[in-house]
């Protein structure tokens, strides 16, 4: 469950999906809705299968309270390259109300298409614990102590006076050490800047008699061995019955390992797992743009379509591990030999496609006999040698991206129809 360079791979990252309570999602807006990726939290936290709500969206959209609709279609209909954070009342089919957070980036994909790519968390007890905390002081100090999130406290004028012993376990300070830190120690620049500014406008609505502003979002702190952790913090001023502020009530909870999370979730979206090279989709998205690009310039593009010549017999001989380990080296050898600016995509199982840049058919040529002769002449361990065949094409004017690669695919069934372990080149 390993990629080549020792890194998970998305088995991997679905299984930890899977076990967590986050409900991680892709669900397609435009043209319809529906769920491309979806969880099997999303049983826990609300009581329906991923498979159901996959099969049909309306079996998880309709679990939405009535009163929150105009919240949903908002958040649906956000445009491209934004972000959103929405909180939704949710009914369980055992009956009970299931309160949420969800944060969703919208893209826009090539073909049109507009998708959501989210993650939800259940902050029910989160809820619940805020209401408690209202009631009395003391109650509200032993929920505190026992919190997992970091749980804390300021004074009207700013001034921390209390942070939960949870502190310790996601920064490594203790509470005592945490209140004596500035905001400049607490948080990088630009959290610093963020917090400093919720505090300028807080006592700007205190001064005017105006209603108070509330903080939630993301900021990241400083951990006592130097990293960065990344919290999710509300900010609540509490007001007493005549409205003054009393105190400021933040709840802080560790989302590091969810950022890492989504970070390789859209690494995963573009990368192939195994190699580490660019995946299908999002190499012929490259190329598309490169294509778009060279037409009416004097930009050479030529592709290069690789395919590994018997290769099944090296997974039926060595196992499927040792295949993708022959397959990431090729790779290496592929990437040594081009420019850190050309493309290399995994196409298909053994398939590689490699843009050149700037580079005519007969430069291409020479370039794929180079990776061919570092495939063939450097024997791959104990599974010992294994050849390719390329194809060559240059870019026409009149081409599209399919029949540029298709006269590549062309070129390389010739190479292997020649006997394997070749370079042609289409004319």
């Amino acid at each position: 469950m390993q990629t080549s360079d020792g890194r998970p791979d998305a088995v991997w990252f679905e299984r930890v999906a899977d076990g967590g309570t986050l409900v991680f999602f892709v669900l397609r807006v435009q043209p319809d809705v529906a769920f491309e990726f979806l969880n099997d939290a999303v049983e826990a936290q609300i009581g329906c299968p991923a498979t159901e709500g996959l099969a049909d969206p309306a079996a998880v959209l309709g679990l939405i309270d009535p009163s929150h609709a105009g919240r949903l279609a908002e958040a649906l209909a956000i445009p491209p390259g934004s972000d959103t954070t929405v909180e939704l009342t949710w009914h369980h089919r055992d009956g009970r109300p299931v309160y949420s957070r969800t944060w969703a980036h919208c893209r826009r994909r090539p073909d049109g298409s507009v998708v959501l790519d989210g993650v939800t968390r259940d902050i029910t007890q989160l809820r619940e614990t805020e209401a408690d905390l209202r009631l009395s002081e003391e109650r509200y100090r032993l929920l505190a102590e026992n919190a997992w999130e970091v749980i804390w406290t300021a004074s009207p004028n700013g001034t921390i006076d209390y942070i939960s012993p949870s502190v310790e376990r996601v920064r490594g300070f203790t509470p005592a050490e945490a209140m004596s830190l500035s905001i400049e120690q607490t948080h990088p620049p630009a959290s610093a800047a963020s917090v400093i500014d919720f505090y300028r406008r807080l006592f700007a609505a205190i001064e005017a008699g105006a209603e108070l502003p509330v903080f939630r979002g993301e900021h990241e702190y400083y951990r006592k061995d130097g990293s960065i952790m990344v919290g999710e913090v509300q900010v609540i001023p509490q007001v007493d019955d005549d409205g003054r502020i009393v105190e400021i009530l933040g709840v802080t909870r560790d989302i590091s390992e969810r950022k890492e999370f989504e970070a390789e979730l859209r690494r995963l979206a573009v990368y192939d797992p195994v190699t580490g090279v660019w995946n299908r989709r999002h190499g012929q998205e490259l190329m598309a743009a490169d294509l778009e690009q060279a037409r009416g310039s004097s930009q050479r593009l030529t592709v290069l379509m690789l395919d590994i010549d018997h290769f099944k017999s090296v997974n039926d001989t060595h196992g499927h591990q040792a295949g993708d380990r022959v397959l990431g080296d090729i790779c290496r050898r592929v990437l040594d030999t081009v420019n850190g600016t050309d493309i290399v995509a995994r196409w298909g199982g053994e398939e590689f496609v490699v843009m050149l840049r700037n580079c005519g058919l007969d430069d291409a040529s020479n370039v794929a006999e180079k990776i061919r002769s570092r495939i063939a002449d450097s024997p791959f361990g104990m599974i010992g040698s294994v050849t390719a065949s390329i194809g060559v094409s240059e870019l026409r004017p009149d081409d599209d991206l399919a029949s540029w690669l298709a006269r590549a695919d062309d070129a390389l069934y010739e190479a292997k129809r020649s006997g394997r372990n070749a370079v042609k080149a289409s004319s």
